[in-house]
């Protein structure tokens, strides 16, 4: 009896149960997961600032190209990240977000390739001949995760287009 008596008074001291070692065997146990989630999280937040930093850099070579129609994509590597060239269009739409396919965009002072649109927008249909305008900057950034997660795709790329009205 004295012998069951000294090893319950010994379980007491570390707990009811005597559970030596259990907080170790958790840990080990939710380590793994807790790293991953802390990885995903950090991938997921440099995913989110390179995506940022695009949308702000096609934005800004958006405005450059709306005040300077000329500009070319390589004229606007220097508001991108490093490795980034970015491509300049001009979009040319009428009033029913139509284009004739030979009219040239922009076109020229005195064309009128939108005679006879209407503008479905606007109650009555009314005949609309306005050409609207835009410039359209694209750019692209391959990325790839910190780590590589067997079960889950990532995305492999970034693509951002910024459309500005240039009238």
């Amino acid at each position: 009896m004295k012998h069951n008596l000294a090893r319950t008074a010994g379980c007491q001291s570390r707990g009811f149960l005597c559970v030596h070692g259990a907080a170790a065997v958790e840990f080990a146990i939710t380590a793994p997961l807790l790293v991953v989630l802390v990885l995903a999280i950090a991938d997921y937040g440099f995913l989110m600032a390179d995506s940022a930093a695009l949308v702000g850099a096609t934005r800004a070579g958006a405005e450059v190209a709306k005040a300077k129609p000329s500009v070319t994509g390589a004229q606007l590597t220097a508001f991108f990240p490093p490795g980034i060239t970015p491509t300049v269009t001009s979009v040319c739409t009428c009033a029913d977000n139509t284009w004739p396919n030979a009219a040239a965009c922009p076109p020229g002072p005195l064309t009128t390739p939108c005679a006879g649109k209407t503008n479905p927008f606007v109650a009555g249909n009314p005949v609309d001949p306005r050409v609207f305008e835009y410039v359209q900057v694209t750019a692209t950034q391959s990325v790839s995760p910190i780590v590589s997660y067997a079960t889950f795709t990532s995305a492999n790329s970034l693509n951002v287009n910024t459309t500005i009205r240039t009238q």
